[in-house]
């Protein structure tokens, strides 16, 4: 049924006209003008959300970084001394100066200081005179070594590790990385091991088949303590102690903590 006329209606029309097609037409303009105005606010809004969604996800995901990385190194870790001091029992320590040891050493092998025992000072000596002879003992060094910096280092996808020392703890406690799976944990540590020790670590991981590397043992209580011990040769062994935490069906391992060690 044919609409009447607007009563604003100040177009021409002819006689006996009762539809007026230039009203119609502006209608329909003013109409899709308002849907253009919806719109475009409510892409605005969508656009502001997402932009609140990616800051708040930043703030987040650093946050949680930065717990991850209080939350390896709650417990104090000792580290390993460069030398040792070695006396006879019940013997005095014999201070051993700094040059000396570093003129007799060469640099790129680490020494053990081999203390003396005290023996009286010949008659007219001077206090505090050096020691005629000092013996070094030489040892051969690790094949592999930690290249990663002191302190914090992303290593991939989230994955941090912290080096202290002649420690590194490598934490994945991520959604898709921490695990319960003996073999999910053996591809994560061949995958970042060698990140942080280096290429010469993929060889050391090659000599082992696959499935082999973790060994016996349960990985959720046993190998914590007990520990992966994975050989070097020369007297050295790159051992891994597996970290856990509770999850909500048990625990999960989150992340490990590796030393090269004598054997």
């Amino acid at each position: 049924m044919p609409s009447p006329l607007s009563p604003a209606c100040t177009h021409d029309l002819g006689v006996g006209t009762t539809v007026c097609l230039r009203c119609r037409q502006e209608a329909r303009d003013a109409s899709r003008a308002r849907q253009q105005r919806l719109l475009t606010k409510l892409g605005a809004a969508v656009a502001a959300l997402i932009g609140m969604y990616v800051v708040g996800g930043s703030i987040f995901n650093a946050v949680r970084a930065a717990a991850r990385v209080n939350a390896m190194f709650a417990p104090a870790v000792a580290t390993a001394s460069t030398t040792a001091d070695v006396r006879p029992q019940g013997e005095p320590r014999v201070a051993v100066p700094a040059s000396v040891v570093s003129s007799v050493a060469p640099s790129s092998t680490p020494a053990i200081t081999v203390a003396l025992p005290a023996t009286p000072a010949p008659a007219g000596a001077a206090p505090g005179a050096p020691l005629a002879a000092i013996k070094v003992v030489e040892r051969a060094s690790a094949p592999i070594a930690l290249v990663i910096p002191e302190g914090r280092t992303e290593l991939k996808d989230s994955v941090l590790a912290q080096r202290t020392g002649d420690i590194v703890i490598v934490d994945f406690d991520l959604m898709m990385s921490r695990t319960r799976r003996r073999d999910k944990f053996e591809r994560i540590i061949r995958e970042t091991l060698p990140k942080v020790y280096g290429p010469h670590a993929d060889s050391v991981l090659a000599a082992i088949p696959e499935g082999r590397l973790v060994g016996d043992g349960d990985l959720l209580t046993e190998l914590p303590v007990r520990g992966i011990h994975i050989p070097m040769g020369t007297g050295y062994q790159l051992t891994v102690w597996p970290e856990t935490r509770p999850g909500r069906d048990g625990l999960l391992v989150v992340r490990y903590r590796a030393q090269i060690v004598r054997g």
